[in-house]
């Protein structure tokens, strides 16, 4: 189900990074000699933020009126990127760091564009250029070179579908067309596949005997996987998924489960072998899978 200005499904209430696994699903592989697991024991007090590297991009604001914000990992050199009466939100970074991909918004929802600014503030565009459509959710593929998206189509409807551009806005190509809402694009770590949510399947749009439902809570989404083109659009999961994030090697994906396992979901990326994550909190959700 898709909210309004500036949130997320109302599924869960954090968000979870999980460190790279080894070939089995449910075990963890052992630290390096380089990389330790821990650079501190747990319950050993606050995080030393002078040890933290990189950069966070972060909206900030009040409501409608949203900034891009960029700061050091460590907490200093806090800078504000975007200065106008719009909202802007929903930062991604370039993996060069160069640039910054965000949901602007003007007005209602469907006044929303993907725009693309320099990390220091310089060159705001207009990438996507949809005039009437909302458009949310920018991924950027691993090279940089192509930025996914969630948009809505035909104009004034509340179907979404995938598209792909370059990273100027140029060349858009629509890569999903289904009666039912798909979104939340990610890249595989090698720019070669596409995951991705769609309510496909729910019984609400589909007369299929094994269509989904959730009952009353809302559509029923499952987890599609398709080549970086729009080919070969595979369901991956017939379990709920909405939110998911590919494991750094692109061999498994982890998403959110609704469905009465305590903890995460763990998969192949080609389907098989699902398998619990189990975790002693409430309802997790949100996963994006780190180094």
């Amino acid at each position: 189900m898709l909210t309004a200005h500036g949130t997320r499904p109302p599924i869960a209430g954090m968000v979870l990074l999980l460190a790279a696994w080894t070939n089995s699903p449910h075990t963890r592989a052992p630290a390096s000699p380089e990389t330790p697991a821990s650079t501190s024991p747990a319950g050993s007090g606050p995080i030393d933020l002078s040890s933290l590297n990189g950069r966070i991009a972060f909206s900030a604001g009040p409501a409608r009126a949203e900034d891009i914000y960029v700061v050091k990992a460590d907490g200093t050199g806090l800078r504000q990127v975007t200065s106008d009466p719009a909202a802007d939100f929903d930062p991604t970074q370039s993996p060069d760091g160069k640039q910054i991909a965000y949901r602007h918004q003007i007005g209602g929802d469907r006044s929303t564009d993907i725009y693309v600014v320099d990390a220091d503030g310089s060159g705001e565009r207009n990438v996507s250029r949809n005039e009437g459509v909302a458009d949310w959710g920018p991924a950027w593929s691993p090279d940089g070179s192509q930025i996914a998206f969630m948009a809505q189509t035909p104009e004034g409807t509340q179907n979404y579908e995938i598209f792909v551009m370059n990273a100027d806005g140029t060349d858009p190509r629509r890569l999903t067309q289904s009666p039912g809402d798909d979104g939340w694009p990610t890249w595989s770590p090698d720019g070669r596949r596409i995951l991705f949510s769609s309510v496909r399947d729910d019984c609400s749009v589909s007369d299929a005997p094994d269509c989904k439902t959730t009952g009353d809570i809302g559509p029923y989404h499952t987890l599609y996987v398709m080549n970086a083109d729009g080919s070969a659009q595979v369901r991956l999961t017939d379990a709920f998924g909405q939110i998911a994030d590919w494991s750094l090697d692109g061999q498994y994906v982890v998403f959110e489960d609704l469905e009465g396992r305590d903890g995460l979901s763990l998969i192949r990326s080609d389907g098989s072998g699902l398998t619990t994550l189990p975790l002693d909190l409430s309802s997790p959700g949100f996963p994006d899978w780190i180094p």
